[in-house]
């Protein structure tokens, strides 16, 4: 072989292994360009929800996804059990950038075969900003409503998109999330005295953590959200774009969450930084179930900050007036959103700290009749190790296969490499050197077929 085709075979045989063990290069750097869209989970199934209820494709837990117009009305069929909760939520993504009014929105509806409605979610834009919306609906099986809507049989998702009179006319991308929460053994609990008071305004907030941020870069949806401990975190947001973040919260604990935006560097003739809509954010429990119904925040130039102090997370909030939304352990997450205006003052990216603070000491969960982990409710080891780390799902797989691999692997990849390249050094050493006398030095032997005899 040519000592190209060597090295070529090398560097071929380098990324081949490295590559099946999850070893990439490290990404560039940030640089100011277009916002991140939304980005739906690899493993969502795609379906195509109806017009008519007659015709609606089956969905079942897990994720899907689809496409929704404006003013379109979409039809799913789920078929239920007596004994679990289920929680479905609808995601509706316009491209960043758009202008989405408070007119522009979703709504998911789950009804029973007789058109009855089990509950219903909306969420609407707001700040004349695109960023996700996410509406949640769930069947509570320990609700006092209508017997109807916690029997075991076919029901509806109804998703409606609902437009203003200058919406977008895009189509945009829609992911349905349905998580099915396992019944509990026994008795179903109350609310407890109280739990109505602890609203985010009787809360008394913690001390925001303190400490040298480091850099975390959140994803563009629930599906890739970079895991946050404890601590002060930092990342830098395009002008338009949405980030999320996720932070494992157990039974009994309560989730601290503070965005800061620094002052504006001084520009001549820019005149005012006062911008009515400058940043947002919003917490959502494990159902992706929003926890407050935000805003956007004004921005003066000057500097800002916003926080929100969750109650305790209990399964009996679920059955309160107040604060229902903190009804399960597991991941809840943070999406920060950062307006278009904010280019003005921020022309290479908005820089956006959090602080971050999980509080209250973990208590023994309700007794569920199934496994609610797997489900998608509670916190385990894995999540702390994500928290601590900071790693998306996927890292978390590539993590996992590395240690499938082990040392063995690496070796092996190590060992392949160290021939290839003894390979090419001894084919560039014999292509270097003079060719060897055949026989010790002696002339070649002339006898034989061929050759007259001695």
């Amino acid at each position: 072989m040519r000592r190209g085709g060597a090295l070529l075979a090398a560097l071929s045989a380098g990324a081949v292994i490295f590559g099946a063990l999850g070893i990439t290069a490290a990404p560039g750097a940030w640089a100011a360009a277009a916002p991140r869209p939304y980005q739906t989970a690899e493993d969502a199934k795609k379906v195509e929800g109806a017009s008519s209820s007659a015709d609606a494709p089956k969905v079942a837990p897990g994720l899907f996804t689809d496409r929704i117009e404006p003013g379109e009305e979409k039809y799913y069929a789920l078929d239920l059990d007596a004994s679990s909760d289920v929680h479905i939520t609808a995601t509706a993504a316009p491209e960043p950038g758009l202008k989405v009014t408070f007119q522009d929105g979703i709504e998911v509806t789950l009804q029973n075969t007789n058109g009855d409605s089990c509950g219903d979610g909306r969420s609407t834009g707001a700040g004349d900003t695109a960023f996700p919306l996410s509406a949640t609906t769930s069947r509570l099986i320990g609700d006092s409503g209508d017997e109807a809507c916690r029997a075991k049989g076919p029901y509806l998702v109804h998703v409606v998109r609902e437009e203003g009179d200058n919406s977008d006319p895009s189509s945009w991308p829609l992911e349905l999330s349905v998580m099915k929460e396992p019944g509990l053994k026994g008795s179903i609990p109350a609310p407890r005295p109280g739990t109505d008071e602890e609203t985010d305004e009787n809360n008394t907030r913690p001390a925001p953590p303190s400490g040298t941020a480091r850099t975390r870069e959140g994803g563009t949806g629930f599906n890739d959200a970079r895991a946050l401990g404890d601590g002060v975190w930092k990342d830098r947001l395009r002008p338009g774009e949405t980030r999320y973040f996720r932070v494992p919260v157990d039974w009994g604990q309560r989730l601290y969450a503070r965005m800061e935006v620094p002052n504006a560097p001084q520009r001549e003739g820019t005149g005012s930084t006062f911008l009515p809509n400058g940043f947002r954010m919003n917490v959502y429990n494990p159902a992706r179930c929003r926890v407050f119904d935000e805003d956007f925040q004004s921005y003066d130039g000057d500097g800002a900050n916003f926080d929100r102090y969750t109650n305790p997370v209990r399964y009996e909030n679920r059955f309160a007036d107040a604060n229902t939304d903190t009804r399960f352990a597991g991941w809840y997450y943070l999406a920060v959103t950062a307006a278009p205006d904010m280019a003005q003052p921020f022309p290479k990216g908005v820089p956006v700290t959090l602080r971050v603070a999980v509080k209250g000491e973990t208590k023994t969960g309700p007794a569920y009749d199934g496994d609610a982990k797997a489900a998608g409710f509670g916190v385990g080891d894995k999540d702390r190790e994500m928290a601590e780390k900071g790693l998306t799902e996927a890292e978390v797989e590539d993590n996992a296969l590395l240690r499938t691999l082990g040392w063995t692997g690496v070796g092996a990849g190590a060992a392949l490499l160290a021939v290839l390249a003894v390979w090419f050094l001894v084919a560039r050493r014999r292509s270097a050197a003079p060719p060897l006398p055949l026989t010790g030095g002696q002339p070649p032997y002339q006898g034989g077929y061929g050759y007259p005899p001695r």
